[in-house]
């Protein structure tokens, strides 16, 4: 069943890489016989699209606490990654977008998606094609635009390209601060304004505020399992500050979001809805034969029951990280680093004491080959490390007696390794 699932899912990719070729040349559909191109609704009609194929391969860590639902498993972030120890080729993203331009003020923008994680359950959450843009885009001026309806989040430097493999310089976005299904969306449904404030000066100051709703998963990393969640009545803000240093940049941002669903039950008391604040900086500073690149998230929970718990309210705050430096060595060889972090800070009235400790720290090198801009060849390897939570029950199982005291492990050493093959037009 498997191998048959796998083979669907090639063939699906084939397909979808097939129809990529077809419409890439969408002008040479609207030539007249003398070679000339025709006047009409389509020459207004832009085909863009990319498709990453990737063999990737672990030795992971072992991870968590043994629980009452089994042995000692992969941490949850191992599990949203879904590269398995004897390797896998069914892991790949490609993307279609189709661009409209009803008049140089009026653009049309829609963009079909698909993508495989290996055996991460957040796959099995996901269509075999989705509908990953879809949204009318005004431009009121020279310096301000309005997008409504599904439209990509202005959140830190990779989010609205985290799937372009010919742009980024590893596989994912540093997955610490970007993630995979958790915490994170590449969209909202809802809409978007951005305004630049003063484009003609060495200082211009971009300003991006969004409203509404996006999808996002949650792992249960008890079960395994993941489990789809739903942002409701949020907003962000993502702000540039241009330097007159060219290619040098600073980003803050903020986020406020009410997730409902997803792990009910373990995370969150059915019914209730947990809120999230976040805030965000990022670094960008990318010159002709290096780069440097680094962002910083904080993100808290609002104080809210914890299930299971009895009384006890659960406070959490999470910080990610990362650092990356890259040098290009020709046009065509770059070599980058990475080095991402995350740490947890989390407190409840059952513990007996504040839990702190780093949760993930991942280290990675790549090695880009372009045969040209847009085909691009990588070759990545990462080692994680970090540490582990337990609770070692402390007193009666009644409350106010009832308490848990915090034990730490380390986890043990684990790597993985991604080789991609990266397209666009």
């Amino acid at each position: 069943m498997a191998r048959k699932s796998q083979l669907r899912s090639i063939l699906g990719t084939a397909a979808v890489a097939l129809a990529v070729l077809l419409v890439s040349t969408p002008s040479a559909l609207l030539a007249d016989d003398d070679g000339s191109e025709k006047a009409g609704p389509l020459s207004k009609l832009q085909v863009h699209g990319f498709l990453t194929q990737a063999f990737a391969t672990g030795n992971y860590q072992t991870g968590r606490f043994p629980t009452l639902a089994g042995p000692a498993g992969p941490t949850a972030e191992e599990i949203s990654l879904g590269i398995p120890e004897n390797g896998t080729t069914d892991y790949r993203n490609l993307a279609l977008q189709f661009r409209y331009e009803i008049s140089p003020q009026d653009i049309m923008i829609v963009q079909l998606s698909s993508r495989s994680l290996g055996i991460s359950p957040i796959s099995e959450s996901e269509e075999e094609v989705e509908l990953d843009w879809a949204f009318y885009e005004r431009r009121l001026n020279d310096t301000t635009s309005l997008k409504v309806g599904r439209v990509q989040i202005p959140y830190g430097i990779f989010n609205e390209i985290r799937d372009v493999g010919t742009i980024l310089p590893f596989y994912r976005p540093a997955f610490v601060f970007y993630r995979e299904g958790s915490f994170t969306s590449e969209t909202v449904d809802g809409v978007l304004l951005s305004h630049t404030f003063g484009a003609e000066s060495d200082w211009a100051f971009e300003a991006n505020v969004y409203a509404g709703e996006w999808d996002l998963v949650e792992i249960d990393p008890v079960n395994e399992v993941a489990e789809e969640a739903r942002s409701e009545d949020s907003w962000g803000t993502q702000f540039w500050l241009n330097t007159p240093i060219y290619g040098l940049r600073f980003g803050f941002g903020t986020q406020r979001r009410n997730v409902v669903g997803g792990s009910e039950g373990v995370t969150r008391v059915a019914g209730s809805s947990s809120r999230f604040d976040e805030w965000t900086f990022s670094l960008d500073a990318a010159f002709d034969t290096w780069v440097f690149r680094s962002e910083y998230s904080s993100f808290e929970n609002e104080e809210a029951p914890f299930p299971g718990f009895f009384a006890s309210d659960f406070v959490g705050q999470f910080d990610s990280y990362y650092f990356q430096a890259g040098y290009y060595f020709t046009p065509k060889i770059r070599l980058y680093v990475q080095a991402e972090f995350t740490e947890f800070d989390v407190g409840a009235s059952i513990f007996t004491e504040q839990v702190q400790y780093t949760a993930r720290e991942d280290f990675g090198i790549a090695l880009n080959y372009s045969f040209s801009p847009s085909v691009v060849l990588k070759a990545e390897y990462h080692e994680v490390e970090g540490e582990d939570l337990g609770f070692l029950q402390v007193g009666a199982p009644t409350p106010p007696f009832f308490q848990l005291q915090p034990i730490y492990a380390d986890i043990d050493g684990g790597d993985y390794t991604i080789i991609s093959l990266s397209a666009s037009f």
